[in-house]
């Protein structure tokens, strides 16, 4: 098959604008309440459409402030930081930060959706454009002068189309998860509502990972999970299945990197501290979590009693970031105090719902990599859309 030649254009020949958002003032209050408006802060955007976000504003908020309302079919690219080069669509308007970069998509020059995937495609080349030793940079100009092989508009629609239809089908399964893990939480937090309670330094050992030396080589690279405060702030679901990094057998046998069994929880004890994660395969991890193993409580009561657990760390915190967690925490934070009849009757309830977690995120694994194979090779041209809509169809 021969490449096609398409024409190059820029973001901005493609935009009817491109813009950073805004921050209200968090002093005036009239500016948050009543929140009716979605505003996008950074760490939404998980590369696709936006179906989660912590924060909204106020309609006075819009007017009155920077974050100005957003169409949807917004395409949002993180400007600064950790996150920068992170994506989002906006399916309904919202407003965002001034953190994340804003492209206002001609609809007569080109599919937003084809846009987010062509942006998606150059990830590492975009993240190379950032500027910035302590926190690294992108500017509006430099997002606006990025260009591209740009197809026909047809050409476009039907690209974003396949692509699509497997970040949909994600989309779904994310959904159907999350209704699944919040049916189980009010579950939990029903059955425990009158339960006595202990510490849980009474009832669980939390455990301290450990990161294998960096000046080694035979530590790392190898095909063992080693998971960090990242993995566990971005797992979807609440669910690590697999891991950014990887280290060695021989890592996990000489450091204090020692893997979990699966069905262990994770929780973080410092810098972003109190995410929790459950564990979907055998993992190690790093130092700045703890651990926690099923062994007298079951997987799906350990793992909701952990969570219930951060939230009151965090409350302990009166009204500020809970910076760390250390082992004398554990002392101050309440476990229900279950019989072990009471504990696998509540699990056996739990259990059913915490599959359909994990099968919705082994199965978005499984479309991702599917996506990611395929988009490269739409967005050069070297592969047909019917052939590709055939691999979609044997995954589907």
């Amino acid at each position: 098959m021969t490449t096609p030649s398409w024409p190059t254009k820029s973001i901005g020949d493609l935009c009817v604008r491109v813009t950073s958002g805004g921050t209200p003032s968090r002093s005036n209050p009239e500016y948050f309440e009543p929140a009716s408006v979605p505003w996008i802060k950074t760490g939404d955007l998980r590369d696709g459409y936006i179906t989660e976000y912590d924060e909204c504003i106020s309609e006075a908020g819009v007017e009155n402030s920077s974050a100005k309302l957003l169409p949807a079919n917004t395409v949002l690219m993180a400007m600064y930081g950790a996150t920068v080069g992170m994506l989002g669509m906006l399916r309904e308007p919202a407003t965002c930060n001034q953190a994340a970069c804003a492209l206002i998509v001609d609809p007569e020059l080109c599919n937003p959706r084809w846009i987010f995937y062509a942006l998606l495609n150059s990830r590492d080349f975009i993240i190379s454009q950032a500027t910035g030793a302590a926190q690294q940079n992108l500017s509006g100009k430099t997002i606006r002068n990025f260009t591209f092989c740009v197809p026909s508009l047809p050409e476009q629609n039907a690209i974003a189309e396949v692509l699509g239809t497997l970040d949909d089908k994600i989309a779904a399964n994310t959904k159907l998860a999350h209704t699944a893990n919040d049916l189980a939480s009010l579950t939990y937090s029903a059955a425990i509502e009158s339960a006595d309670v202990v510490p849980m330094s009474q009832m669980l050992t939390p455990i301290l990972g450990g990161t294998p030396s960096r000046s080694r080589d035979d530590y790392w690279g190898g095909s063992e999970r080693w998971i960090s405060a990242k993995d566990v702030t971005g797992a979807s679901g609440q669910l690590i299945l697999d891991t950014e990094e990887k280290i060695t057998n021989l890592a996990t046998e000489n450091t204090k990197a020692k893997p979990l069994p699966k069905g262990s929880v994770i929780l973080t004890a410092r810098g972003t501290v109190g995410a929790v994660a459950r564990l979907g395969e055998p993992s190690s991890f790093n130092q700045s979590c703890y651990g926690f193993v099923p062994e007298d409580v079951p997987a799906s009561v350990l793992y909701f009693a952990v969570r219930s657990a951060s939230d009151h760390a965090k409350s302990m915190a009166h009204g500020s970031v809970f910076d760390t967690i250390t082992k004398k925490t554990f002392d101050h934070l309440p476990m229900p105090d279950l019989t072990a009849n009471e504990a696998n009757s509540l699990d056996a309830v739990l259990s059913p719902l915490l599959a359909v977690v994990e099968s919705s995120a082994r199965e978005n694994l499984t479309l991702a990599q599917i996506r990611d194979s395929l988009l490269p090779q739409l967005m050069s041209g070297k592969l047909r859309i019917k052939d590709a809509e055939s691999v979609i169809e044997g995954a589907i």
